[in-house]
């Protein structure tokens, strides 16, 4: 797999337009957040709402805009509705972009990688722990999974449990839970654009980690990813955490390092 700027653009448009619907779906089941999103530079400006997930833009910086215009946009789209103006940033960004941003007082927040692998990706064994596509009995265990120690009745919790709620908002959603002894213990989601296929939405009850279930959670959504007719898959992790393991063992490579930027309040 040939890594260069064309690649790039795809992986960072194509979930930039599932971040879109994923705006579009929580501005539908929780008008009051005020999430909206709009398409910009084949990218797009994306605010969840405050204190939620997604509140910058994606996928800008590599269409081909001007960098004033591009910055520009950022400022005004999230002064216009009350936030740090923020934006994700790849080492492929247009080197003016770059520059403008540090003269207008963007900083470092943090970094994360993505991930990519050419699929097919080479056979593995067939896991022996069953996955079985979400149905309404299992999705309270997969909410539980997700939230994590943020208590019921929290901030943390409510966020989270409305993000699983839009998941299933999404046009073609395919979100998975593995089970033991038949019961869901671990979750994975599967999210498709300009035929990337995304995963994300990992996470497992702590009694059942280190077993295997979040490999066999990946396999099964690369090899559903290949029968949707995706040519690649693509994730977002930390460079130190398990997530980022499973996937070097399930074929990802490393595509680049991401940098989130974002100006402080004034």
């Amino acid at each position: 797999m040939k890594i260069d700027r064309a690649l790039v653009c795809r992986v960072e448009h194509s979930g930039a337009a599932i971040a879109v619907l994923q705006a579009r779906a929580i501005a539908a089941l929780a008008p009051d957040s005020g999430a909206t999103a709009t398409p910009f530079d084949g990218g797009a400006l994306v605010a969840f709402g405050p204190g939620r997930y997604v509140n910058r833009a994606m996928g800008v910086g590599l269409g081909g805009t001007a960098a004033g215009e591009v910055v520009d946009a950022i400022d005004a789209f999230y002064a216009e509705h009350h936030m740090a103006p923020s934006l994700e940033l790849s080492p492929w960004t247009d080197e003016a972009i770059i520059r403008l941003l540090g003269a207008r007082g963007y900083r470092t927040e943090r970094f994360r990688n993505v991930y990519v692998a050419a699929l097919p990706v080479a056979a593995r064994p067939i896991t022996h722990h069953p996955i079985e596509r979400l149905t309404v009995a299992t999705a309270a265990a997969r909410t539980a999974m997700l939230a994590g120690d943020a208590p019921v009745g929290s901030d943390a919790r409510r966020i989270s449990d409305e993000m699983c709620a839009t998941a299933a908002m999404l046009p073609d959603p395919h979100d998975f839970v593995a089970v033991v002894d038949g019961e869901p213990v671990a979750c994975g989601s599967l999210n498709v654009a300009d035929g990337v296929g995304w995963v994300g939405g990992a996470a497992t009850f702590p009694a059942y980690r280190g077993r295997g279930l979040q490999t066999a959670l990946l396999d099964h959504r690369l090899r559903l990813a290949h029968q949707l007719g995706c040519e690649l898959a693509a994730a977002t992790a930390l460079p130190d955490g398990q997530s980022a393991s499973n996937l070097v063992a399930c074929g990802f490579r490393l595509l680049y390092t991401q940098a989130v930027l974002t100006r402080p309040a004034r």
